[in-house]
């Protein structure tokens, strides 16, 4: 017990740290530069469920740690037990593939079915700031620290590796959530550049939920034609200024909505 107890407390504190950190570097940039402000009432919201979100991610965390003692999940510690180039390949495949995991376990979290239950409090924030980067309910944070433990099944993770894809991943999470977009116009429509999801990629969903469900990269996006489709022009108008809410129109119905 004293072996669990001392391993959820070294995940929780990762966990807790990594979330306070990102979001609260750019909450304070965000501040700074616009003087945007948020709803209290919604940023104790995001600060709470997010708070929970890390007990959840440091439970898994603590499952996957005790999990590859025993064999079971593929971490292992010595970069000379596979060489540097593997190192790099295995971040970079953590991400892409969690890219195509969170599009369609968020696709389906949609369905009227498990919007309620799942993914319902997230969408509560419909001008989310950067404390909204964790703003789950439990159900929802376990499918997202699930893809971890998924992952080490089959493929041999460093642990310097996922330290990595995990500072990664709340940076980005951190970034969709800002509430201003920073990227330059064209970043959008560039060939070079328009792989890569935006703020306002994804503050476009929080107005209209039925598109965008894309986490780093658009390809599932395009791909399955779920791109809102007034993304490109909004973002080429946006700028650094706040989004409106009428910038984009909400339809009459739609699927999960949370009017």
């Amino acid at each position: 017990m004293q072996l669990v107890g001392g391993l959820f407390a070294f995940c929780f504190a990762w966990d807790l740290g990594r979330y306070l950190v990102a979001a609260g570097v750019a909450f304070g940039l965000v501040w700074l530069v616009t003087r945007k402000r948020w709803q209290k009432k919604d940023l104790r919201r995001e600060i709470r469920y997010s708070l929970s979100t890390a007990v959840v991610f440091a439970l898994v965390g603590t499952c996957l740690k005790l999990g590859a003692r025993f064999g079971v999940f593929r971490l292992y510690e010595g970069v000379a037990t596979r060489d540097w180039l593997y190192f790099a390949f295995s971040v970079v495949a953590m991400i892409v593939v969690q890219d195509t995991y969170f599009y369609w376990t968020h696709r389906a979290m949609h369905q009227p079915r498990f919007f309620k239950r799942v993914h319902r409090v997230h969408h509560m924030s419909h001008d989310p700031s950067p404390w909204a980067a964790y703003a789950f309910a439990p159900a929802e944070a376990f499918v997202q620290a699930a893809y971890v433990p998924l992952v080490t099944l089959v493929l041999p993770i460093h642990e310097l590796a996922l330290f990595a894809f995990l500072g990664f991943m709340i940076t980005r999470n951190v970034f969709g959530h800002l509430g201003i977009e920073l990227l330059p116009k064209k970043f959008a429509t560039s060939p070079l550049t328009q792989w890569s999801t935006t703020t306002t990629h994804h503050a476009m969903h929080h107005r209209r939920s039925d598109a965008n469900y894309g986490l780093y990269f658009t390809f599932w996006d395009r791909l399955m034609g779920t791109t809102h489709p007034d993304y490109e022009p909004t973002f080429e108008s946006s700028g650094l200024r706040e989004f409106q809410n009428e910038a984009v129109a909400r339809p009459a119905a739609v699927a999960g909505d949370t009017r």
